[in-house]
């Protein structure tokens, strides 16, 4: 029996910075290992080009460049097991990229 056309899906985001917050650039093999880890855990990804973001937070604006790794995960899969985990990436890409916060979003959608 073959697979329905198209199923119900979990699109997640998480937004990467390029750069530290000192402004040096964020080592290639960073970059790399997060692209393996993700292809690793979901067996798959796609990786959109740099973009800016800017917020205000305490009277400062803030500025970054980032690479957005989107990852498409059966919705049940993401219920069962990948939502828990969600906090879990955060701290580790907090950690590893030496930032203060790291943006990540998730939403519904129905794809092949």
């Amino acid at each position: 029996m073959s697979k329905p056309l198209l199923e119900n899906k979990v699109k997640l985001h998480y937004k990467l910075p390029t750069n530290y917050n000192n402004g040096d650039p964020i080592p290639d093999q960073a970059i790399v290992d997060v692209k393996n880890f993700f292809i690793d855990k979901y067996e798959g990804l796609s990786v959109d080009s740099p973009s800016e973001g800017y917020w205000r937070e305490d009277g400062f604006v803030y500025q970054d460049t980032n690479l957005e790794f989107s990852i498409f995960i059966p919705k049940t899969k993401f219920e069962r097991q990948v939502k828990r985990e969600i906090p879990k990436h955060i701290e580790k890409f907090r950690r590893d990229f030496r930032q203060l916060a790291i943006l990540c979003y998730y939403h519904d959608v129905v794809s092949t």
